[in-house]
């Protein structure tokens, strides 16, 4: 079955201290990097598969801050009907256009995870991947308990860079040119599995390094946060000055964590 519908919804939510418009796209920094997000290396299929273990066949899969669909996309190439939760309209256009030309069941929904225009006990399986950080975990939880089903699980998936040579020096690069703000990813992780009713089972790792030539690098960290829409022209030339110094081969190495439960009775 072919879904790629777009559905769209209004006002504004409270993302922990700020208040964002959901449709002022210039409050969305993903948008200024949708055209070079697809540099980024596909998850491992490891994950997507242990991912799609836990939604019963034909299932309905929520993705949460679904990006071009990275995660969404392999989900329902495995037979899966994926609704893709996006709040970044370029992001949300590339994810729903490719769904189409590969004709997968993927409805593209206009959203933020805050506010989900979904029926209540309407997915099997909820996936927030590399996405956690960005979320209120208190209003996001509420909108995940309403929407799982009663047997529903619910997956977070953690991603951190590598720790291999090549990917500790470009780190170091990475943390003296854009010092980031701290996460609150720990207290996320605690907090809205504990809401939704859900106890985590002992998390899993995957590992994944894929080389990478110079202008795909460049790509890949343009599509970061606090590093492409957060630097200037001259600011990011510097920085890249610095990461072509970098000696070997570069190769892109990430770790993702997975934790996931299902909900209890």
């Amino acid at each position: 079955m072919l879904t790629h519908r777009k559905i769209c919804t209004n006002g504004v939510v409270s993302l922990g201290r700020r208040k964002v418009g959901l449709h002022d796209p210039t409050r969305w920094v993903f948008n200024r990097m949708a055209e070079v997000y697809d540099a980024r290396p596909a998850y491992p299929l490891a994950l997507i598969d242990a991912l799609a273990a836990l939604a019963p066949d034909h299932g309905r899969v929520g993705d949460l801050g679904a990006g071009i669909g990275h995660v969404a996309l392999p989900l329902a190439e495995r037979g899966l009907d994926v609704i893709a939760v996006e709040p970044a309209h370029a992001m949300l256009d590339r994810l729903s256009r490719e769904a189409g030309r590969r004709r997968l069941s993927v409805t593209a929904v206009h959203a933020t995870a805050e506010a989900l225009p979904l029926d209540d006990a309407s997915l099997d399986l909820v996936v927030v991947a590399d996405a956690v950080h960005f979320l209120d975990a208190e209003l996001t939880a509420r909108e995940i308990a309403r929407v799982l089903t009663p047997k529903g699980a619910l997956a977070i998936v953690t991603c951190e860079l590598g720790k291999t040579p090549f990917m500790q020096s470009l780190v170091a690069i990475m943390e003296a040119s854009a010092p980031r703000r701290p996460r609150n990813v720990e207290q996320n992780l605690v907090q809205i599995p504990s809401m939704t009713g859900i106890r985590f089972a002992s998390a899993r790792v995957f590992h994944d390094e894929t080389p990478v030539d110079g202008d795909t690098l460049e790509r890949i960290l343009r599509s970061i946060s606090y590093i492409g829409p957060a630097m200037n022209p001259a600011r990011f030339a510097a920085f890249r000055a610095h990461v072509q110094d970098l000696p070997g081969p570069p190769a892109w190495a990430r770790t993702f964590t997975m934790r996931a439960g299902r909900r209890r009775k």
